[in-house]
């Protein structure tokens, strides 16, 4: 094995590893994402609370047509039965019976719009338990899925740890700190195979013929002349 060939044995490994490490980042952090469940359980709760505050104005307004009717007939009661009397105070008993009649018809159009949004508040808290319940489900199905995932990402990074340690019994000990630095100057990738015999795989530039002589060697760290990585040549 080539020096160059064990950094970039070394690099393949890493870079399995970062994809590993990232990936059980992502999960968890969907697993700790609460906000599909949040969302739908506010909806359930804002369902809840216009439900009750139709039910409230329903119950506001059949009282308040109950005390119109009271007030009209207890009048009509009044104004019949004798207990009104002279033309001025009986006139102006039927004007405010008439005017309690008008009220009432006026509740009663409103009453019969508050059962209609109570019909409409108690369609939306079915749906929006509907939906919590199918989200509550989705979410566990889906955190299921997540957590089996992350046992076979553990199971894997146990193995790649593993096979790094006796990677990297391979690399030459003065190029672990130049690879590792060139690790976190990179974005995690040290090491670029050339491609076509002549180009840098990373960055795409084409390679002078000495630097193309140079990495065939295979001796020596041949860094690219644009992105700065290790080059390495696969025979």
């Amino acid at each position: 094995m080539s020096r160059v060939s064990a950094l970039y044995d070394l690099q393949q490994i890493d870079s399995k590893i970062d994809a590993n490490v990232s990936r059980t980042a992502f999960l968890n952090q969907l697993l700790s994402d609460t906000s599909p469940l949040d969302a739908a359980r506010q909806t359930v709760s804002d369902a809840e609370a216009a439900l009750v505050s139709a039910r409230s104005q329903l119950k506001d307004l059949e009282s308040t047509a109950q005390k119109q009717q009271q007030h009209a007939n207890d009048l009509e009661k009044k104004l019949y039965g004798g207990q009104i009397k002279g033309n001025k105070e009986m006139a102006a008993a039927q004007q405010e019976i008439e005017t309690f009649r008008q009220r009432k018809k006026e509740t009663d159009d409103q009453t019969v719009e508050a059962m209609l949004t109570l019909e409409d508040a108690e369609a939306n808290l079915k749906a929006a338990r509907a939906k919590l319940t199918q989200t509550e489900k989705e979410v566990e199905q889906g955190s299921a899925g997540h957590r089996q995932e992350l046992g076979q990402l553990q199971a894997e990074l146990t193995g790649l740890q593993a096979q790094r340690v006796k990677d990297l019994r391979m690399v030459m000990p003065p190029d672990v700190p130049v690879y590792e630095k060139l690790r976190q100057q990179k974005q995690g990738v040290a090491v670029a195979e050339v491609i076509y015999g002549k180009m840098c795989g990373k960055c795409r530039v084409e390679l002078p013929m000495a630097k193309q002589r140079e990495v065939k060697g295979g001796t020596t760290l041949v860094t690219c002349p644009n992105c700065g990585r290790i080059l390495y040549h696969k025979f």
